[in-house]
């Protein structure tokens, strides 16, 4: 499963709060989302989501997953 599809299959999971966390440094996380996730154009080619990009996500929604279940637990 991709990030595209898990973030379409998981509408919970709110993307421009993902990007802020997966891109802290960029001034506009949630526009290079969206652009990656919608493979906008972008000079010479399409944004896409790369391997980084996946890398990134899973960290991060692992960590999500992690105060969840401390959540749930108590």
């Amino acid at each position: 499963m991709t990030l595209k599809e898990f973030l379409e299959h998981n509408p919970i999971i709110n993307n421009a709060q993902l990007a802020r966390l997966m891109y802290p440094n960029n001034k506009y996380p949630n526009t290079k989302l969206a652009s990656k996730l919608a493979e906008n154009l972008s000079g010479s080619g399409k944004q896409r989501i790369t391997e980084a990009d996946e890398k990134l996500a899973k960290q991060e929604l692992e960590k999500l997953v992690h105060r969840i279940v401390e959540y749930i637990s108590n």
